[in-house]
């Protein structure tokens, strides 16, 4: 279910301005700690993973990527929506195009960082195109983010942390956010 049937028109632009003001930062890869070894010349090696694990962290990072596209996006209104192309399918990408559409007529631009903390991600097997899908609820911190108009003025409002659940989808080579859905707060 995209975010457009979650929520209504009003909501979702109030949400999206705080959200769209916002830089993601990726959440850190899981590390295997360092092997160890009798000879004290021997380096250490991080743990492979496996495809399966490597699939779940790929899934996290198209999340990340998404929202670190949709604030360039927003913070740059001078750069081509088609950005989002590399980052998003379906449902999502038609969204944040309308969206973005919608903060450029209004001369909205958005600035700062927020953080984007995964907090679960699993394999969800095939869509009914059967394509690989992913599930991925990730918690949006846009408190350190701005939203203005033309005049300079801020029309972010809260909550800054907002839930969603993204399903990601692999197409071709890529793994693209096919749709968006907003939880709540986080």
């Amino acid at each position: 279910m995209a975010i457009a049937r979650c929520i209504s028109n009003t909501a979702l632009i109030s949400v999206l301005a705080v959200l769209a003001g916002c830089t993601p930062t990726p959440t850190p890869a899981n590390t295997a700690s360092p092997s160890t070894s009798a000879t004290p010349a021997a380096s250490a090696s991080a743990t492979t993973l496996s495809p399966a694990e490597q699939d779940l962290q790929d899934a996290k990072q198209a999340v990340v990527m998404l929202w670190q596209v949709v604030d360039r996006l927003t913070n740059d209104p001078r750069t081509t929506l088609q950005d989002l192309d590399t980052v998003a399918s379906g449902e999502a990408l038609e969204f944040f195009r309308k969206n973005l559409a919608s903060y450029r007529l209004q001369r909205l631009t958005g600035s700062g960082d927020s953080v984007i903390e995964v907090q679960a991600v699993q394999a969800a097997g095939n869509n009914d195109q059967g394509l690989a899908i992913w599930k991925v609820t990730a918690c949006v911190d846009a408190s350190k983010t701005k939203l203005v108009d033309s005049a300079g003025k801020n029309v972010s409002a809260p909550p800054y942390r907002i839930q969603h659940r993204s399903v990601v989808v692999q197409r071709t080579r890529s793994l693209l956010v096919d749709q968006d859905e907003v939880l709540g707060t986080c």
